[in-house]
C-alpha cells in the first residue's frame, strides 16, 4: 500500500519561497504548494549585490552557501564580477585592513587596491584621489533576483510543485500541530507549512509567534538608459558614507542609508512612494561619483524608488521551527545575499537532518525564531532600527 505523499505549503513566491521549492521538489513523496499572490515582492526590486564577508559569521556562512546555489544557475542570473569596498579616511582604511583578514580567514579571495586600481575596475563610480584605498572581493557578484526566482520556479514545476496566486491569511492549526493555511478562499490542509513570505510574515504567523522584524523604507536610484558597456565592474560600497552602488546593464544604480531609519506599516507592496527625507542622502551619493554617472543619475530617464526591507534586532534573518506548532517553519528577514544558504538551512530542518557540523549548528541557533526569549517590542524595535545605518555590521 503506497504511503500518501506529504503535504508542504511555502508561503512566498520570493527568491526564498522559490529556492525552498527548488529544494524540496527533488525529494521523493512530497506534494509542494507555493502560495505567491500578484503584488510587488522584495525580491523583484532588490539590488541584487552578493557580498559574502560579513562581521557576523552566520551571514558570511550563508552568503558562500548562496554563491555556491548560484553559480550553478542559468546564465545571467548570477555573474561573479566581484566586489569593491573603497574608504578614504585613516578608520576607514584600517577596517578594511581589518576585513581582509576576516575575509582571508574565511576563506575568500580579497585584496587591497590603490585608489587608482579601484578607478580601473568600476571607472563609473570612483575619481581617484591620493588617499582613498580599495577592498576588492574576487568571488562576489550581483545577482538579477527575478532570474533567479524564474530558474528555481521553473525547476520545482518540472518536479511537479504548484504555484497558486492565493493571498494566505494565517496558519491553521490543532493540537499542537499545523494543519493548513487560511486563505480567501477557505482553508488549505497541509501536512507541513514554511512561511516565507519577507514583510507579510509577521502578520501571518501572529498570535503563534511575534515575529520582531521592522519594515523600513530605502531609497534607491536607477540612473538613465545607457548602452551596456563592454566590460562588466564590480559592486562598490562606500562604508563610511552607506552607499552602495552597482552596473545594471543598460544602466546604472545606487542606494544610500545615510538618513534616518524610516519605520514602515506594510501594506500590499514591497514599493512605496518616495520620500523627501531620502533626498539629502541621494545628492550625497551622487557627489562620490565621476561627472557622467551623476548627469545619469539626475538627468530625464533616472527613476527613484522606495524599496522597502525588514531589519532585525540583531542584524540576522528569523529562520527554523515556530515554538510549540509541530510543523509550522519560517524564513523571513533574508536577503537575496543569503537566500538560497537560508533556504537550504530551512529545508534541511523540514526534512529532518541534523546540522551538518558544528558551524551550521551555530547558525541555526543564530536564526532559531524562539530567540527572542520574550523580549518587549518596542525594545526589539529600537534595537533593529539602530541597526539601519550599520547594514554591514561593521561597527563594533
Amino acid at each position: 500500500m503506497s504511503v500518501p505523499p506529504t503535504k508542504i505549503i511555502i508561503i512566498g513566491g520570493g527568491v526564498v519561497g522559490s529556492s525552498l521549492a527548488h529544494i524540496l521538489s527533488s525529494h521523493p513523496n512530497l506534494s509542494i504548494v507555493v502560495l505567491s499572490p500578484p503584488q510587488t515582492s522584495s525580491t523583484s526590486i532588490a539590488p541584487g549585490l552578493i557580498g559574502q564577508l560579513n562581521a557576523l559569521p552566520a551571514l558570511t556562512t550563508l552568503a558562500k552557501a548562496s554563491v555556491r546555489a548560484y553559480l550553478s544557475l542559468p546564465p545571467g542570473a548570477f555573474s561573479q564580477v566581484g566586489g569593491l569596498e573603497i574608504a578614504s579616511s585613516p578608520e576607514g582604511i584600517a577596517t578594511l585592513e581589518s576585513r581582509l583578514k576576516l575575509a582571508h580567514a574565511a576563506g575568500l579571495d580579497a585584496k587591497l587596491v590603490s585608489s587608482e586600481e579601484a578607478a580601473e575596475l568600476a571607472p563609473q563610480f570612483h575619481v581617484p584621489d591620493s588617499v582613498s584605498k580599495g577592498l576588492q572581493f574576487l568571488t562576489d557578484g550581483v545577482a538579477e533576483p527575478t532570474k533567479i526566482v524564474d530558474a528555481y520556479q521553473a525547476s520545482a514545476r518540472a518536479n511537479g510543485a504548484a504555484f497558486l496566486s492565493i493571498k494566505a491569511l494565517g496558519i491553521e492549526h490543532s493540537n499542537g500541530a499545523v494543519t493548513g493555511v487560511n486563505t480567501p478562499t477557505g482553508t488549505l490542509p497541509a501536512d507541513k507549512v514554511i512561511v516565507a513570505s519577507g514583510i507579510w510574515a509577521p502578520a501571518i504567523v501572529e498570535p503563534l509567534i511575534h515575529l520582531p522584524l521592522i519594515p523600513v523604507a530605502h531609497p534607491y536610484v536607477h540612473g538613465a538608459t545607457r548602452p551596456v558597456r563592454a566590460k562588466s565592474s564590480p559592486f562598490v560600497r562606500y562604508p563610511e558614507k552607506s552607499v552602495y552602488a552597482r552596473d545594471h546593464g543598460d544602466n546604472d544604480g545606487f542606494g544610500s542609508y545615510d538618513h534616518a531609519p524610516l519605520p514602515v506599516s506594510v501594506g500590499a507592496s514591497a514599493e512605496m512612494g518616495w520620500e523627501g527625507e531620502f533626498d539629502g542622502a541621494v545628492e550625497r551619493a551622487v557627489s562620490l561619483f565621476p561627472e557622467e554617472t551623476r548627469r545619469g543619475m539626475r538627468g530625464e530617464g533616472a527613476r527613484r524608488l522606495n524599496g522597502v526591507f525588514a531589519v532585525t534586532h540583531d542584524g540576522l534573518p528569523i529562520a527554523g521551527p515556530v515554538p510549540g506548532v509541530e510543523g509550522l517553519w519560517v524564513a523571513a528577514a533574508v536577503w537575496v545575499t543569503h537566500a538560497a544558504g537560508v533556504a537550504g538551512l530551512v529545508a534541511d530542518m523540514v526534512m529532518g537532518k541534523e546540522g551538518r557540523g558544528v558551524e551550521e549548528e551555530e547558525v541555526r541557533k543564530a536564526l532559531d525564531p524562539g530567540r527572542f526569549g520574550g523580549r518587549g517590542g518596542e525594545e526589539l524595535k529600537g534595537e533593529a532600527l539602530g541597526r539601519y545605518n550599520d547594514i554591514y555590521n561593521l561597527e563594533e
